[in-house]
């Protein structure tokens, strides 16, 4: 029935949301942005499909544009797409601006918040905090309380997916009077600028992917199966590099032994906060060590020192885990909005998740883990199965760039490839020794540069990330007490 409702609901997808904006655009500021920006916002219907548009509820969306530097600035803007889902544009605009520095001296870089995210009717309920050691390791109490929390919000849930905010999106390119527009995409963000290819072909001039995150790779079970790809890679590499192999010589019976250890039943755990230094006291569970293992690996950096990390937690100090997850964590501005990505999820991935992409799950490290954690999470968050439509291939001769890390654990290749392959005008490049997010290394920006100023492939060849090397694993040296300790407080 769910299914017949939504495609019911799209066939009357012609329709162009009703939306109204903020053309006098105001200075603002945005976090980690030294420059003085432009903000404004256009208004929208939440639901889309409303009949009685007199009385039916809308919402802003929030955007933010970074000026062309010259005069004559060329008509075509960049539209920043986050990730997540869940990211707000604006608030990682500090840390992706960088890319297109250049790019920004005759064309306006856009970052607009999704709605759910940012300003753009957030689907938040506590204020921002700096991120502790202790988020995340009880997941499904959280769920409780975000089902708890989105009751008491001003927002249905069922409209915050991906093929609805694309409509703001392209509100918002109206609202600046910019016939066509170029999309860079980071993860999820990649999933957003292929359904803006889909729905609005005409306004597209180019698009970069990085990451790519298609409607149909069913995260929560692909979650399990890149995710063991990536670790069987690392103790891969660690055996066939001889100093990891010396040091580390049991990587992958370590891991294994871990999740037996952890079983079903979570460990407490005392440890020093390195965040604050303060001593702590967590209860580690099974998903911890999930989440401990997978987050390092979306940065070879980090994934370096994994297997130090994992020898020491074989020996039950779990500091050197806890050090790692933090590292990655730590940075505010990539802080999910959970109500908005379980919205998206719920609607777009889980509906896909069948009995072969479950099996593909059960047979990894991880198992079936992530995607029992978002049915629970479904169960508590209202939403609706995206139209068919969503899942088909845009039909556009658009130009689009495709950028996979050969290490990423999130949205390795094989995704990349997928929709590569499905686009009428594509290239697909692979750095062979990077993870999760090319764009801002090596040589990849002069990439992006060139590749959209000419909406061309002209000299992108990508043999430049190619010859990027793989980090050396990290090797403690004697005595080291590089991370805090962190033991159990009994024997487990």
């Amino acid at each position: 029935m769910a299914a017949v409702l939504a495609a019911a609901a799209f066939s009357g997808c012609e329709r162009q949301t009703a939306a109204s904006s903020s053309t006098d655009l105001q200075p603002c500021r945005l976090p980690a942005v030294s420059r003085e920006v432009l903000c404004g916002h256009v208004e929208v219907h939440e639901n889309p499909l409303a009949q009685d548009t007199e009385n039916a509820r809308r919402i802003e969306i929030h955007f933010a544009v970074v000026p062309a530097l010259a005069k004559n600035k060329s008509a075509d803007p960049v539209f920043v797409l986050a990730g997540g889902p869940g990211q707000a544009a604006t608030q990682v605009a500090g840390l992706t601006l960088p890319l297109f520095e250049q790019l920004n001296a005759r064309r306006d870089i856009v970052f607009v918040d999704q709605r759910g995210t940012g300003k753009s009717n957030p689907l938040e309920c506590e204020p921002r905090r700096r991120p502790r050691v202790t988020d995340g390791v009880d997941p499904h109490a959280q769920i409780a309380e975000l089902g708890q929390c989105l009751r008491t919000l001003p927002a249905d849930t069922r409209w915050y997916a991906t093929w609805v905010a694309t409509r703001d999106l392209d509100a918002v390119r109206a609202a600046l009077g910019a016939d066509r527009i170029n999309l860079w995409g980071g993860s999820y963000g990649t999933r957003a600028a292929l359904d803006y290819m889909r729905q609005f072909p005409q306004h597209v001039r180019s698009v970069v992917l990085d990451g790519a995150a298609p409607a149909d790779m069913g995260l929560p079970a692909s979650f399990s199966v890149d995710a063991d790809a990536a670790l069987t890679g690392l103790v891969a590499a660690c055996e066939s590099d001889a100093a990891c192999k010396r040091e580390y010589p049991r990587l992958g019976a370590d891991i294994d032994s871990l999740l037996r250890r952890f079983g079903r039943q979570p460990v407490p755990i005392d440890f020093i906060d390195p965040l604050s230094g303060a001593p702590q006291t967590i209860e580690f569970t099974r998903d911890a060590l999930f989440a401990s293992l997978r987050a390092p690996l979306y940065a070879p950096p980090l994934a370096a020192a994994l297997p130090h990390a994992i020898a020491r937690a074989s020996q039950r100090d779990y500091g050197p885990l806890l050090a790692l997850i933090v590292s990655f964590t730590g940075n505010d501005a990539l802080r999910l909005n959970w109500g908005m990505h379980f919205a998206v999820v719920c609607a777009e991935d889980l509906p896909r998740i069948d009995a072969n992409a479950r099996a593909a799950a059960t047979a990894t490290r991880f198992g079936v883990s992530f995607v029992a954690l978002y049915e629970a999470a479904c169960t508590v968050v209202p939403h609706e199965p995206a139209p068919r439509e969503f899942y088909e291939p845009p039909q556009s001769d658009a130009p689009v760039l495709v950028l996979s890390g050969g290490l990423d654990p999130a949205t390795p290749a094989r995704h990349g490839e997928s929709v590569a392959a499905r686009l009428k005008n594509s290239r697909h490049v692979i750095a062979p020794h990077l993870g999760h997010g090319i764009s801002a290394q090596g040589c990849a920006p002069e990439l992006v540069t060139r590749f959209i100023r000419t909406a061309s492939f002209d000299r992108i060849d990508g043999q430049c990330l190619v010859r990027l090397p793989r980090p050396t694993f990290f090797a403690p040296v004697q005595g080291d007490a590089a991370f805090p300790a962190a033991v159990p407080r009994s024997n487990d």
